[in-house]
């Protein structure tokens, strides 16, 4: 099993109270049974027998809620947390196992949840950081928009020394006649976000102009996935040539605990 800490065979003392025994310390697996002081790592975190442990004793679950109440036969040494991985729905997960969960990495402060028990969804799961996604990191370009409206032309635009990403990239648009409110063109993302996570777009004018049209952006959404935004004006325009940065978000951080 990985972890943040890796130990191999570390000769300490430990077990009940009066014991002198030493052992190695050594992954606790499924069909092992253990004798006194035998120590173990468990996600990262080492856990010293107190007496004999049957095979199939977890550690962490021993630990905060024994067989038998206030004498855990497994006792917390040293905490320590395993190495991220993709969450899935189908194992069991257990306390200080790390998981990434729509570009968020969360770590199980509980002796375990069921399967199927989402980050984000319950508070059991603490969220450590968020990154960018796989999703709000693909490269944009003008390409990708589509759909214009009479007399609308758009462009991705980015200096030199960055790449415009569906996370945030900046728009130059060109109204050649009077314009009336309505939709303004249609984005379509290199790779869809899950509506699971919720993304926020938003839109901030970089010019007056782009004020008084109070620009808004619209999910197109087909099959559970958000695969672009439809930019839409409220308020109409006259010809001008006018720049907005849009904002795409997956807002997991706003999913409540179920």
């Amino acid at each position: 099993m990985s972890s943040i800490f890796e130990v191999d065979n570390v000769v300490v003392g430990g077990g009940s109270a009066g014991s002198g025994t030493t052992c190695r310390v050594s992954d606790w697996t499924q069909n092992t049974s253990y004798s006194d002081g035998a120590i173990v790592v468990f996600n990262g975190s080492q856990y010293v027998a107190c007496g004999s442990v049957p095979a199939g004793l977890v550690p962490p679950v021993e630990y905060y809620t024994p067989l038998t109440p206030s004498q855990p036969r497994w006792q917390l040494a040293a905490r320590g947390r395993s190495l991220p991985q993709a969450y899935s729905d189908n194992p069991t997960y257990y306390a200080d196992q790390m998981v990434t969960h729509l570009g968020g990495t969360f770590i199980l402060d509980a002796p375990t949840v069921p399967a199927g028990t989402r980050p984000g969804r319950d508070k059991r799961w603490t969220r450590l950081s968020e990154t960018l996604t796989v999703a709000e990191g693909e490269p944009l370009g003008t390409s990708d928009l589509t759909n214009f409206a009479p007399s609308v032309t758009a462009a991705i635009v980015a200096n030199s020394d960055e790449t415009a990403r569906v996370r945030h990239h900046r728009v130059r648009m060109t109204i050649s006649s009077l314009l009336s409110n309505g939709t303004l063109y249609s984005c379509k993302f290199p790779r869809a976000i899950p509506c699971e996570a919720r993304p926020q777009i938003t839109i901030q004018p970089e010019d007056q102009q782009g004020f008084y049209m109070l620009l808004t952006a619209s999910a197109i959404i087909s099959g559970g996935q958000v695969t672009g935004y439809i930019l839409n004006n409220q308020g109409g325009a006259a010809p001008s040539t006018i720049e907005f940065t849009v904002f795409v978000k997956e807002q997991i951080d706003q999913v409540q605990h179920s």
